[in-house]
């Protein structure tokens, strides 16, 4: 495998990924001033599954892009949390208008953004074992199951199945809030 540019390796599979997010969240976020019921609904559905697949399910575009234009362990996995991470800060920088810095910072810590992040690794791993496949199909000397990947698939989809299940997520949420209010008080 050549190792291709940065540029190409790293930062053409964020873009990607990074446009359609940018370009739904923009759209979805105007589909209400349409008039016309039907097409602001088509529209706004259209555009929030896309914001929706692109935050969520990027990752199995970017990584496998980028591992196979010779991007290293690190570059990969940055490349798979920059789309994210990005969508996570614009949420909490929403939330400046009636919060704290401090407590916008400690939005990260909600459930869905644990949620996310566990998926990410989940699908950073199940794309390191298929691209591996993929190299083992052409006739490289490749291990496809190591410990890594598999303890990446294994650990966060345990955690995401466990943390829904206790309570369908709500235990955990009740344990955010726990953790908000002994750090911030109660508020008003």
């Amino acid at each position: 495998m050549e190792k291709q540019d940065i540029k190409r390796r790293f930062f053409y599979p964020v873009i990607i990924i990074f446009l359609i997010m940018a370009i739904s969240w923009a759209v979805y976020n105007v589909a209400w001033r349409i008039e016309n019921p039907f097409i602001h609904q088509t529209l706004a559905t259209i555009t929030g599954t896309l914001l929706f697949l692109s935050v969520t399910f990027g990752t199995l575009f970017i990584y496998p892009v980028a591992y196979f234009r010779g991007a290293s362990l690190k570059e990969r996995i940055l490349a798979s949390l920059i789309n994210p991470f990005l969508w996570a800060t614009k949420e909490n920088l929403r939330l400046l208008i009636s919060f704290s810095f401090s407590e916008s910072l400690y939005y990260y810590l909600n459930p869905l953004s644990i949620w996310l992040l566990c998926g990410l690794v989940a699908q950073m791993g199940i794309a390191e074992i298929f691209c591996r496949w993929i190299f083992k199909k052409r006739g490289e000397k490749v291990h496809v199951l190591t410990p890594g990947p598999l303890a990446a698939v294994i650990i966060s989809l345990f955690l995401v199945i466990t943390l829904f299940a206790w309570g369908q997520g709500e235990n955990v949420y009740v344990i955010f809030l726990e953790g908000y209010r002994k750090i911030f008080g109660f508020g008003l």
